[in-house]
């Protein structure tokens, strides 16, 4: 038996003249008579032993220990409401959903897919929210996100997404009137265009032939694949780039693959669901669509999304 658990009632009557420093005010708010707001602060203050409110005529102030109070219970009471709300969403599948991933992965793979998602699946609003390195997937935000990198991530539901595949990728104009790239080492003719968060990918790509990695490489940094994407396409070198967001420059010959020959890391994409959000009806419903889209596409069927 918990004796020294109050009421709900008389916390939230408590919360409300704390806030509007008026019980009547509260007993408005709140849609109770001011002697009913009365009645459950009083019997509070007994719970505790101790006065809450300095009791004026025109309005109430809080006590030192009603101040102290006030803090500890006000994020408990929105966690409860905040509970509850959740609890509805395991039933009701409408309402909104948070999409993780990162800027140049969002805007040239998941934003066709969030598009196809929305005429499938007309009651979840799917937002998508971008973050630049894993570090920055905040749990209380995303609801259910993509990353690159390898499991396990703690907190976290992990599902197998789909591979990363590497291949140098240029521009038409860069290679024309060069001679033939006929070994991985002749594109180091090349300024050699890198992520600064993945530096190892050209690293990966040399030694997944069996060739030891240059021990330099001449070439600017990026800090983001959308850019790398745009210096190659107006020719200012060969990037590692992952083929997946550059698939359809590839299919328009406005990029083209350097050197044929492409790697698959052990690292790839995986979608991940924070624990606490397992079961709720619209994330559940997004993730099987999503890896069922993925594995459906990776078979071959030929269905673009636009």
């Amino acid at each position: 038996m918990r004796r020294w658990i109050p009421s709900t009632k008389s916390l939230r009557c408590f919360e409300a003249a704390a806030r509007l420093e008026n019980f009547t005010r509260a007993a408005e708010e709140l849609n109770l008579s001011q002697g009913a707001v009365s009645r459950q602060i009083q019997t509070l203050e007994e719970l505790v032993g101790q006065p809450l409110f300095v009791r004026t005529r025109q309005r109430v102030k809080l006590t030192q220990a009603g101040q102290s109070y006030l803090a500890e219970i006000t994020p408990l009471l929105a966690g409860l409401e905040l509970a509850t709300l959740k609890l509805t969403s395991y039933r009701d599948k409408a309402g909104g959903l948070n999409v993780g991933t990162y800027p140049t992965l969002g805007s040239r793979w998941l934003l066709a897919h969030l598009l196809h998602f929305a005429r499938v699946e007309p009651e979840i609003s799917a937002n998508l929210i971008t973050y630049l390195d894993n570090a920055q997937f905040d749990p209380d935000v995303i609801d259910i996100g993509i990353v690159q990198g390898d499991p396990p991530w703690p907190g976290l539901r992990c599902d197998y997404l789909m591979p990363e595949d590497l291949a140098p990728v240029a521009a038409p104009a860069l290679l024309e009137g060069q001679p033939p790239i006929e070994a991985p080492q002749q594109l180091l003719r090349f300024p050699l265009l890198r992520h600064t968060t993945r530096p190892e990918s050209w690293k990966i790509w040399f030694e997944s032939q069996g060739h030891d990695s240059p021990k330099s490489l001449a070439g600017p940094l990026f800090s983001q694949f959308q850019i790398i994407i745009e210096a190659t396409l107006a020719g200012h070198g060969i990037a590692m780039l992952p083929l997946v967001l550059v698939g359809k420059e590839l299919a328009a010959g406005r990029l083209r693959i350097a050197f044929d020959h492409v790697s698959r890391p052990k690292s790839a994409y995986y979608l991940l669901t924070p624990n606490r959000k397992i079961g709720i009806k619209r994330i559940e419903t997004f993730r099987d669509w999503l890896l069922a889209e993925v594995r459906r596409e990776d078979e071959g069927s030929g269905v673009q999304l636009v």
